[in-house]
């Protein structure tokens, strides 16, 4: 019987552990003072494949602090798509395996390889998202978040075989004003 309560307490003690990051110790939700910065509302312009847009991005935590959704939406229509561009993204964090799970939607529906979903790593102002696109290809993109300006860039290239390539999709956000009179 004392093996029994022993292994159960050793059970507990382990899924407890495992269960929290180290930046959530207290109320197993999903805490990240990177991600943090990103909340709130975003004026963005970019450069994709060669061309400029601007489109706006809000971004909050959701489902009891589980996930960050990031909502963009441009402001003109994409030329090779024939409408606006708009696209989902929910951040979580895997407490067992102890990494970023990254879910994106968008106009695309579940027609790139990626089928959206990607891992996500985090090294210092760096949060970098990893999409498997074939055998030998990914897309690698940097959300790279500056604090002297209150800003962040978003910077997306192909990976093959570990090598990142040339930016296609380079963004800049900027705070919307309420945001930049708060922080």
């Amino acid at each position: 019987m004392k093996q029994v309560y022993f292994l159960l307490i050793v059970i507990i003690i382990a899924t407890t552990s495992f269960a929290q990051n180290t930046e959530d110790t207290t109320d197993h939700r999903f805490h990240d003072d990177l991600l943090d910065h990103l909340v709130g509302k975003w004026n963005v312009t970019s450069i994709a494949h060669g061309s400029p847009f601007t489109s706006v991005i809000d971004a909050s935590w959701i489902l009891n602090h589980q996930y960050l959704v990031i909502h963009l939406k441009s402001n003109e229509v994409i030329p090779w798509w024939h409408v606006q561009m708009e696209y989902y993204e929910y951040i979580g964090y895997n407490h067992y395996q102890k990494r970023y799970t990254v879910h994106g939607m968008s106009i695309e529906g579940d027609e790139d390889l990626s089928e959206g979903f990607s891992y996500g790593y985090r090294n210092g102002n760096d949060f970098k998202t990893v999409a498997k696109f074939g055998a030998d290809a990914n897309i690698v993109q940097h959300f790279i978040w500056h604090p002297e300006t209150n800003s962040w860039n978003i910077q997306s290239r192909q990976e093959i075989n570990g090598k990142e390539g040339d930016i296609f999709l380079d963004m800049k956000l900027t705070a919307e004003e309420s945001k930049a009179t708060k922080d």
